[in-house]
């Protein structure tokens, strides 16, 4: 045999060799493939399913049902837990260093670790507090507040926040991926987590200061310090940012659990402050925005979005009135009352008027200037209306507790009852939750604002059709995310009947002349914290700032019938991330 025929006897061997050694390989990755494909379609699911569950524990909690809540909570473990174990097999590892698609691989290993983190360390600590937390013991009974539990879960509640908290931020910090599809998915997930933390954090919260603040100890049993709140009654036939004149004010007392409801009255005028006072108390943004009418007016405290601001300066009005020292202010409205009353049940007031869970709010803002002429009439109508509400309602909420957390719930979200402490420990934990009312002011949450305030000083604003909606716009290349606002105003009044009506009713022009039906409104749109107004159509009267946000300020004028429509560009920090922008608005009346 020729040396030249061995030579090619042992390349055929050597390329058959290869060829082997390459069909090896072929084979090797593509059952690495098709192990990752399969491993990656299970986390998917239980990633899915875990989603599902973080979005009924929401619901759960906000409804009372803390048993449906506890079992969310372990199945959110336990897919959690499925998911980790498929992305902590070597395959995932090895995935990492694929070209291009290797850093999507990562960011869903993270994802997975962190919620893993939270799996262990935040939701056994949760489902425990849920467990202790008995619903149908929280509520009002005889008028006696009862916190059942609260007290005893707030060491487990705090411990699983913070686990919570710190992975919301890890989670938002995750940037986006190559593959859409796996970027929805991951957008989706930290949204429905953030709703998750968003609820742990109040509900931490409120565990924690509820028991002081309603004269009870941790266990839920009486204390020995009394608390008295003043009691603000918005009225939202005329607006303000916060809702309406606050004409009425009366106390509430709260002594070992028991409330106690004051006569509601006109606000004392002694403790309004004079011009010049004006001028030192409120800040510049806050004269050039809402006049120094702010502080010599009680009907204007509450011209500013901020209700902590209205509160204080309530607080001190009251004081200075030598109405005494208050420990918080409460603010409510026509509406949190029509709610209430469709869990107790219709009440009947001394003139036979019946009020009920369907009428209440179109009686006391509408009904009432139609037929009553003038206002002592009205004042005395208020007073009355007010005290038989509030006993009706404390004495008839027996067995209603988790229809009373969920009507608790929902009219904080909408704006209908905010709560300031005059104890700085406790406004710190309610001041970022939304039943504080306060200006946002963190860049990382996103909240823009659209607040009305009336300019015709009639009680018109019942006809006056509100439609404020946001939508996500685009995204700049540093990250922040612009929003287009769009605002639509409507007079809906009948010209005919409110100009047959009295003239408390229409208001009166500059020269004290009666109206004739037009509606004059005041409207303030706010960029988020650190963000900006990037345009808007029609121009703004004025741009300004308060309290460092930007801003853009119109008065409007609508004749019966008449419409206005506005659009407004707003952009978000950068430091936004993947959290959505949150619209807040003047409360609307149901």
């Amino acid at each position: 045999m020729s040396r030249e025929h061995i030579k090619r006897i042992k390349r055929r061997k050597r390329i058959r060799n290869i060829l082997i050694a390459v069909a090896v390989v072929l084979l090797a990755l593509a059952g690495m493939a098709a192990w990752f494909a399969t491993s990656a379609t299970k986390a998917k699911s239980e990633i899915e399913a875990a989603v599902q569950s973080a979005s009924g524990i929401q619901e759960q909690v906000s409804s009372g049902d803390t048993a449906s809540a506890k079992t969310s909570i372990n199945a959110f473990a336990a897919h959690i837990d499925a998911a980790y174990a498929q992305t902590r097999q070597p395959v995932w590892r090895l995935a990492e260093f694929m070209p291009y698609y290797g850093s999507d691989v990562k960011a869903a290993r993270d994802v997975v670790s962190i919620l893993k983190d939270v799996s262990i360390n935040a939701l056994p600590k949760l489902a425990d507090s849920a467990a202790a937390l008995d619903f149908d013991k929280i509520g009002i009974k005889d008028g006696t507040i009862q916190l059942g539990d609260m007290g005893t879960v707030v060491q487990n509640l705090d411990a699983a926040n913070q686990v919570i908290s710190d992975a919301s931020v890890r989670l938002n910090n995750i940037s986006g991926t190559h593959i859409p599809q796996l970027t929805e998915a991951l957008n989706t997930g930290k949204t429905k987590f953030k709703e998750l933390a968003d609820l742990t954090d109040m509900v931490t919260r409120m565990a924690d200061i509820m028991p002081a603040m309603f004269d009870l100890d941790q266990t839920g049993q009486t204390n020995s310090t009394p608390r008295t709140y003043l009691v603000l009654a918005q009225n939202n036939a005329e607006l303000r940012a916060t809702g309406g004149i606050p004409t009425s004010w009366s106390t509430l007392t709260i002594d070992q659990g028991k409330l106690s409801m004051g006569t509601f009255d006109t606000p004392p005028r002694a403790g309004l402050y004079s011009e010049s006072e004006a001028q030192s108390v409120l800040t510049p943004d806050e004269r050039n925005l809402f006049s120094t009418k702010m502080a010599t007016d009680y009907q204007d405290i509450n011209f500013t979005p901020d209700f902590p601001r209205t509160a204080e300066l309530a607080s001190d009005i009251w004081q200075r009135a030598g109405r005494g020292n208050v420990d918080g202010v409460i603010s409510v409205d026509p509406v949190l009352l029509q709610r209430l009353l469709k869990i107790t049940g219709p009440v009947a007031l001394v003139d036979n008027t019946v009020l009920n869970g369907d009428n209440a709010a179109q009686v006391i803002l509408n009904q009432t200037y139609l037929t009553m002429s003038t206002q002592s009439e009205q004042n005395a109508f208020f007073a009355m209306t007010a005290a038989h509400v509030f006993d009706h309602v404390l004495h008839n909420l027996n067995g209603h507790n988790r229809e009373l957390v969920t009507t608790m719930r929902e009219a904080v979200t909408d704006g209908h009852v905010y709560i300031w402490s005059a104890h700085e420990e406790e406004q710190e934990k309610i001041q970022n939750t939304a039943i504080s009312g306060a200006l946002a002011s963190n860049p990382a949450k996103p909240v823009a604002g659209v607040y009305f305030n009336d300019g015709t000083m009639s009680k018109m604003d019942w006809y006056l059709k509100r439609e404020v909606t946001s939508a996500y716009d685009k995204t700049y290349p540093n990250g922040a995310k612009q929003y287009t606002i769009h605002i639509k105003l409507t007079n809906t009044a009948d010209a005919a009947q409110v100009n047959a009506a009295p003239d408390l009713l229409r208001g009166y022009d500059a020269n004290g002349q009666p109206r004739h039906g037009e509606i004059e409104t005041v409207m303030y749109v706010y960029a988020p914290d650190e963000g900006r107004l990037v345009d808007w159509d029609p121009q703004f009267d004025q741009i300004a700032t308060h309290d460092t946000l930007t801003l853009g300020a119109k008065t409007i004028t609508l004749q019966p019938g008449e419409s206005f429509e506005a659009t407004v560009h707003v952009l978000a920090s950068p430091k936004a991330g993947s959290n959505a922008l949150v619209l807040r608005q003047t409360p609307l009346v149901d």
